[in-house]
C-alpha cells in the first residue's frame, strides 16, 4: 500500500474522523472535537503536531504535544485514553500500515515519544507498539495506573447492591435514612447550574482547578450532544455534592467527583454516587461504567475489576543520548510486568 504521508503543525493542522463521537473502545476520548478542546484549553501555550498518513481515502491522525525533548500525547487527567483516530475504508492491517508511516516520519523530526494513557484490552497500545518498532523505533509498553470499571453484565441496579462491601451499603442506608439530601441530575449547563457546580468544588476538598475552562467546555459539549448527567445533593443551603458524568455509548463515565467538606458527617457524595450509580443501571441502562485513571481506595467499592493503563515510550537508537534513558524503561517494565 502505498501512503502519502503528512507531518502537521499548528498553523496548517487538521483533523481527521469520520465519526465524531464515540472512538477508542467506546469512549468520547479519541475524536477531533475532544482534542481541540484540550489543545485550546490545556496546551495552548505548546505547539501541538497532527502527524496523519493517508493513503486514498483512508487516514490516520496522531495528535501530539511538542515539549521540546518529545513528543507526547495530546492527553492529560481529563483524559480516559488516548489512540489515534482513523477515517475511510481501511481495517486493522491498513491502520497498522498508516500508523508505521506516521512513525517512520517523526523519526526525522523527533527522537522521543510517550503515548499515556493507552489500554491494553482494545489492541491499540500495541498497535501502536508494533508500528513504532516497524519504524525503526525502540517501543516499550509499561504499566503506569488503573483504571476502574463495573460491567454491569444485565443486572438491575438492586443485585448490583447486594455485592457491594457492607460498610459501603451500610453507610448509604445509615446516612440515607435521615432524609437530610435531595438530588437531582442535570442534562444542560446554565450559569446557576455551573455556579452551584463550582461553589460545591470550592467547598471541597480538592486542590484549585487548573483548567476550570476545560471542565466547563467537557459538560457543555456533552450537553450539547445529549450525553451530560451532572447529579447534585442538595441540602438545606443548597447543592454540598456535584458529579459530572458523561454516557460515552454504552457506557458511563466519571469525569469530576466533589463534595462540601463541611457537609463530612452527613456522606453526601457517597449518596449522590448511589443515587447515580442507580440512574445509570436502572434507567440508562448503561453497559460499563468507568472511573477514568487512578487506582483511588475509595473506586474499589463501587467498581468490580481495574484494568492497566499503559504508556509507550519511543527511542530513536540512532541518538546514543537515547539508550539510557531507553534501557531505564526497560528495566521499569521488567519490574512493573514480570514475566
Amino acid at each position: 500500500m502505498q501512503a502519502d504521508s503528512e507531518f502537521r503543525r499548528p498553523g496548517n493542522a487538521t483533523y481527521v474522523s469520520d465519526r465524531d463521537g464515540v472512538g477508542g473502545g467506546g469512549h468520547g476520548f479519541i475524536r477531533a472535537t475532544w482534542f481541540e478542546m484540550l489543545a485550546q484549553h490545556c496546551f495552548a501555550d505548546r505547539p501541538v503536531v497532527m502527524a496523519s498518513a493517508r493513503s486514498g481515502k483512508a487516514a490516520a491522525v496522531l495528535p501530539l504535544v511538542d515539549e521540546g525533548d518529545r513528543l507526547v500525547a495530546l492527553a492529560n487527567y481529563y483524559s480516559f485514553s488516548f489512540g489515534p483516530m482513523f477515517s475511510g475504508p481501511c481495517g486493522t492491517t491498513d491502520h497498522a500500515d498508516l500508523l508505521r508511516r506516521i512513525a517512520m516520519d517523526l523519526r526525522a523530526h523527533h527522537h522521543r515519544v510517550s503515548l499515556y494513557p493507552l489500554r491494553a484490552e482494545d489492541g491499540v497500545a500495541d498497535m501502536l507498539r508494533r508500528a513504532f518498532n516497524a519504524a525503526g523505533w525502540i517501543a516499550l509498553l509499561t504499566d503506569q495506573n488503573d483504571n476502574y470499571v463495573l460491567d454491569v453484565d444485565g443486572r438491575d441496579f438492586a443485585s448490583y447492591w447486594t455485592q457491594r462491601p457492607g460498610a459501603l451499603r451500610s453507610a448509604v442506608k445509615r446516612k440515607g435514612n435521615s432524609g437530610r439530601y435531595v438530588f437531582r441530575i442535570e442534562e444542560s449547563v446554565t450559569d446557576t447550574v455551573w455556579n452551584d457546580y463550582s461553589a460545591v468544588y470550592r467547598a471541597s476538598w480538592k486542590n484549585a482547578e487548573p483548567y476550570p475552562a476545560m471542565v466547563r467546555a467537557i459538560a457543555e459539549e456533552a450537553a450539547a450532544r445529549g450525553a451530560l448527567r451532572l447529579g447534585f445533593a442538595i441540602g438545606d443551603g443548597g447543592a454540598v455534592a456535584a458529579q459530572i458524568w458523561t454516557i460515552e455509548g454504552r457506557t458511563a463515565c466519571i469525569h469530576k467527583i466533589a463534595h462540601d467538606s463541611r457537609e463530612d458527617a452527613g456522606s453526601p457524595g457517597t449518596l449522590l454516587s448511589h443515587h447515580m450509580f442507580r440512574h445509570m443501571i436502572d434507567v440508562e441502562r448503561v453497559e460499563q461504567i468507568d472511573y477514568g485513571t487512578g487506582g483511588n481506595h475509595y473506586k474499589r467499592d463501587w467498581m468490580d475489576r481495574a484494568r492497566p493503563m499503559l504508556r509507550l515510550d519511543c527511542f530513536d537508537p540512532r541518538r546514543a543520548a537515547m539508550w539510557l534513558p531507553a534501557l531505564r524503561t526497560r528495566i521499569s517494565q521488567l519490574v512493573r510486568r514480570p514475566g
